[in-house]
């Protein structure tokens, strides 16, 4: 088994790039992933071209996913993902700067499993990220190497 994936779903490339490093930082080896934006987060998370290779392209263990993206936003991969059948579902948390109450309330619905605003200092972004990743990922580790009860 290989190191955990994170993917990471944003259109703001300073952002994903802050997220790609914290998450490292919280978790080295962690296998970090970027979509640019919703439509990319779905073709990865579908394994259509050109991320058909699972070896090259593995199922994340986490996705961060922001929500105000054009085009296709993140409710629309949410709603994509809740689709997919729940053994083929990775859990997802919504990192956005949507200010909306709205947003969080419809993202839970939509199956994420955590919400949380980004701040707008970058330091505090990145002491986000390490929570998430710390709460999430190694969970997900844990979760990985004990033993099934059959």
């Amino acid at each position: 088994m290989g190191d955990p994936t994170l993917l990471v779903v944003e259109d703001a490339r300073d952002h994903a790039i802050l997220v790609r490093v914290a998450a490292r930082r919280a978790l080295p080896g962690l296998d970090v992933r970027v979509a640019g934006d919703g439509r990319e987060g779905i073709a990865y998370l579908a394994g259509t071209p050109p991320f058909q290779d699972r070896r090259s392209h593995p199922v994340p263990n986490l996705i961060i996913l922001d929500l105000l993206m054009p085009d296709v936003d993140g409710f629309a991969v949410l709603e994509w993902i809740q689709n997919q059948p729940p053994t083929a579902r990775s859990p997802v948390v919504v990192l956005t700067s949507s200010e909306n109450p709205e947003h969080e309330e419809r993202s839970m619905a939509l199956g994420a499993q955590a919400f949380y605003r980004k701040p707008a200092n970058l330091e505090e972004l990145g002491e986000v990220v390490r929570t998430i990743v710390e709460e999430w990922v190694g969970e997900e580790r844990l979760n990985l190497a004990l033993p099934t009860a059959g």
